[in-house]
């Protein structure tokens, strides 16, 4: 079972790192290899000479077309496009597993690539001394392995985007409905509910548009904040760029979290409204947030939820079952 990349991208390290897992506990060789055709965010896993590729990229375009392989598993794909041989690939996040390891195990083309660089020195950033985002902070040995009630404590932490920083219009405005409603989410969350933890990167944009909401430095390290993530129930998520999920929704969901979210745009398989998430009518629809957050607090129903997305997790975003999964679809496709 070969996998190739064009190069390491943080997009990636979901699929590499689950495939490291998998090889381990199947006993079978490694085999990461670079390939030049592999288009960017991209990744073909040849098993039983079938061709499985896989594109994360985070636009409901494809990077690739469908018909050049025999399976093809896509991060935000629209329902639309949810035929023939095309597979959701649900939430992306960036996991990974002893990375220390996975070094001893990569050829020198890819270890060296100049475009790999980031991605390799986090791997060998054990102890996270010098990078935000060491792989050993993304661990998947660290996430808990079962819940905990907090009394249904709320946080939500993000960013804005700039959307002079884009050229596009539809971006433009896409970004400015964004920000508006991350802002006001904020603001209503930490007026309505005294302990919730909110507010946003400090960045110079931030910075201007919401000074009362910045986070500090301690609460925007990924160290802290997924420590941090334990001690809250009731997680807020929004659509990233391009109107699809960042990472974030698939920590709270490994994390055994209730999420009240904006309308998820992509197919998700067995991801249900009250079952493993409550929605919010639109993205301007921030006002609906306390209704939504006191529905999940009476009678404790943030834990049976938050319980659900924890199994949840465990099937479709753990290393132990994302490649499992993966097979599973191919066999049956056959």
């Amino acid at each position: 079972m070969k996998l190739e990349l064009l190069l390491w991208t943080p997009h990636l390290n979901q699929l590499i790192y689950s495939y490291f897992y998998f090889c381990k506990e199947e006993n079978i060789k490694v085999n990461i290899v670079k390939n030049e055709i592999v288009k960017y965010n991209g990744a073909i896993l040849h098993v039983n000479s079938k061709t499985v590729f896989f594109d994360y990229s985070d636009d409901s375009n494809f990077i690739d077309s469908s018909e050049n392989f025999d399976f093809y598993f896509k991060r935000s794909l629209r329902s639309e496009n949810y035929i023939n041989n095309i597979y959701p690939l649900n939430f992306n996040l960036s996991i990974t597993y002893k990375s220390h390891l996975l070094l001893m195990n990569l050829k020198k083309d890819l270890l060296f690539d100049k475009s790999s660089r980031t991605e390799v020195i986090r791997a060998i950033d054990r102890y996270a001394l010098f990078t935000n985002a060491s792989h050993s902070i993304l661990d998947i040995q660290r996430y808990p392995r079962k819940n905990i009630d907090n009394g249904g404590n709320i946080i939500f932490h993000t960013r804005l985007w700039n959307p002079d920083s884009h050229k596009d219009e539809d971006e433009k405005e896409r970004r400015r409905n964004q920000n508006e409603f991350r802002i006001n989410a904020c603001r209503l969350l930490k007026k309505t509910f005294k302990k919730a933890s909110v507010g946003l990167l400090a960045d110079n944009f931030s910075s201007e548009l919401a000074p009362d909401l910045l986070l500090d430095s301690k609460q925007s390290n990924k160290n802290n904040y997924l420590k941090l993530l334990n001690n809250y129930d009731i997680c807020i998520a929004d659509d990233g760029l391009k109107d699809t999920p960042g990472w974030k929704i698939g920590e709270y969901l490994l994390y055994g979290k209730a999420v009240v979210t904006t309308p998820l745009n992509i197919q998700v398989d067995n991801f249900n409204e009250h079952v493993n998430y409550e929605r919010l009518i639109s993205r301007s629809s921030y006002l609906e947030l306390p209704e939504k957050i006191e529905n999940l607090l009476a009678e404790k129903k943030y834990l049976e939820m938050g319980e659900n997305n924890r199994l949840w997790a465990d099937v479709y975003l753990h290393p132990k079952n994302y490649i499992k999964r993966i097979l599973s679809i191919v066999e049956n496709n056959i």
